[in-house]
């Protein structure tokens, strides 16, 4: 699926993707999650609402196709 930005080539539902924010220093930050759902804010970028498997944080949030990286393809 390609994203409203050109973004997000091949993402879809139930990808496992790799956050990759660059500079981040926040050690809590979030690695690796699953797409749930795109998205949709009315603006012209591509988001996935992603579910983290970190501790620190466990809520849904979206993030930005710029800054995913699909690791392993869902079905």
């Amino acid at each position: 699926m390609v994203g409203r930005d050109g973004f997000g080539v091949g993402m879809k539902v139930g990808d496992l993707v790799k956050w990759n924010y660059p500079n981040s220093t926040d050690s809590d930050a979030p690695t690796i999650g699953v797409i749930v759902n795109e998205h949709s804010d009315n603006s012209i970028q591509s988001y996935w609402n992603v579910k983290w498997a970190c501790a620190a944080r466990q809520n849904i949030r979206p993030i930005n196709t710029e800054y995913l990286e699909v690791i392993s393809e869902s079905r």
